[in-house]
């Protein structure tokens, strides 16, 4: 994050107050594109689970498609969540602040969610195997929206320390 700054930057960077907050604006970058990186591999995940259902219309399976239309739409709501979400830091002038400390853990929780991501992917190819060889279908389901309630459960933990932090 620091390599692309000018002479005088760093100078200023380097007193001590400012230097503080610049390296928490950094994290905070850092911690946004973090999540914007999740966001897109998630997106290309649903574009896939999107695919599924087409190739389920296909099939004439379409006692299948409530069920992945829900995973869809579970798969969306995660998606928007960490688009949206804080960046969990306050601003330079604001009343409130969270505290270097809690501002490792949010970057840690989304280091977490974002290890856990190609998890979905796996669990969406295992659904299309299931699709494919006609066997294990509601298994592979199953095991695609456990891991989406899991990634839920791990963004709400999040969003539970950015709030005790900032009460």
């Amino acid at each position: 994050m620091t390599t692309g700054m000018g002479s005088i930057e760093r100078t200023i960077s380097g007193l001590p107050v400012l230097r503080d907050y610049r390296e928490k604006e950094l994290r905070r970058a850092a911690d946004r594109r973090i999540r914007q990186t999740m966001a897109r591999r998630l997106e290309s995940y649903r574009r896939k689970l999107t695919g599924l259902q087409r190739d389920l219309v296909t099939s004439g399976q379409l006692r299948s498609l409530p069920e992945v239309e829900r995973a869809v739409g579970r798969l969306q709501l995660l998606i928007d969540r960490i688009k949206t979400a804080a960046s969990g830091y306050a601003g330079f002038f604001d009343a409130q602040k969270i505290r270097e400390d809690e501002l490792q853990q949010i970057t840690t929780f989304d280091a977490a969610i974002s290890q856990k991501v190609p998890a979905i992917n796996d669990a969406i190819n295992a659904l299309n195997q299931a699709i494919q060889s006609g066997e294990g279908y509601s298994d592979a389901l199953d095991a695609l929206m456990n891991t989406l309630t899991e990634l839920h459960e791990q963004f709400d933990q999040r969003q539970d320390a950015i709030r005790a932090a900032t009460e």
